[in-house]
């Protein structure tokens, strides 16, 4: 399964209730999913997303991303756009390498002096 597909899959599984919190705005979150359905395979955001998750899997288990951003994006809003859309890749992305960097600096701080 590409990076895309399983991307895909988490947010129709938010979308369908299966996810870790209600989403406020299910339309919103359906708008999201056909733009990313929409997006070519190598878009850059899509490739820094996977780049980030490959080395720990830190995108897939970042609570602020899963637990917070999707289930409140769109909220108190009657309709989401593109650039919407952009902005909430682009606040995964830095939630995701934010994570990662977190995770590093920890496992430098556990190496031996």
């Amino acid at each position: 399964m590409t990076f895309k597909a399983e991307f895909l899959a988490e947010l129709e599984d938010c979308l369908r209730g299966y996810g870790a919190v209600p989403v406020s705005n299910p339309d919103a979150l359906a708008f999201f999913i056909e733009f990313v359905r929409a997006m070519p395979d190598h878009d850059k955001r899509l490739r820094c997303l996977e780049g980030v998750d490959q080395g720990s899997g830190s995108f897939w288990n970042n609570p602020a991303v899963w637990w917070e951003q999707v289930p409140r994006f769109g909220s108190g809003r009657t309709k989401c756009g593109a650039a919407d859309c952009r902005k909430l890749l682009d606040d995964m992305l830095d939630e995701a390498i934010s994570d990662e960097i977190d995770v590093l600096e920890m496992e430098i701080r556990e190496l031996p002096s």
